[in-house]
């Protein structure tokens, strides 16, 4: 499914919406460079404020969504005024790992490595790293991001429908 220029703007900005919310959610506050620690992080501002690489990322995700909602065994349709379908906890694990793979492909794609800590300026992400390794907050991100997948499609009168098995 390719999305139109609009609707994928539209959905890549709800996307980086759930991001926020989850990350404000653990306590995280703006803060001009990603501080774990200080829970402070540079996107945590409106999607037009992001550098063009960033709004990338967030249409990278959306785009990816029908692949995702593919693997879980649904398709996206237009809503008739139902409410959002929703993902089961296994569902979402599943999801969730498939997220970072795309994400981690797409970084290294870009010219990013893995550092001890990220620096957006010198192309370092700490979690530049397998799921396994992930912190237990990092895949909390990406299943929350997941999660997120029927608000984000409800924004645009999308919703989702398990596929029938074939017999």
């Amino acid at each position: 499914m390719e999305l139109e220029r609009g609707l994928l703007e539209k959905l890549a900005e709800a996307a980086h919406e759930v991001f926020c919310e989850t990350l404000r959610a653990k306590g995280y506050v703006y803060g001009p460079e990603i501080r774990e620690e200080e829970k402070a992080h540079s996107s945590l501002r409106p999607y037009v404020e992001l550098s063009e690489e960033e709004r990338e990322q967030n249409r990278a995700m959306v785009r990816d969504i029908p692949n995702k909602l593919a693997l879980a065994g649904y398709t996206l349709l237009p809503a008739g005024g139902e409410a959002p379908g929703q993902l089961t906890e296994a569902e979402i694990e599943k999801l969730a790992k498939a997220e970072h793979e795309r994400w981690m492909k797409q970084k290294l794609d870009s010219g990013w490595r893995r550092g001890d800590s990220t620096d957006k300026a010198k192309k370092l992400h700490r979690d530049l790293v397998p799921w396994d390794e992930l912190s237990p907050d990092e895949r909390d991100k990406d299943r929350a991001l997941v999660a997120g997948i029927p608000k984000i499609l409800a924004k645009a009168g999308y919703t989702i429908s398990k596929l029938s098995p074939l017999r």
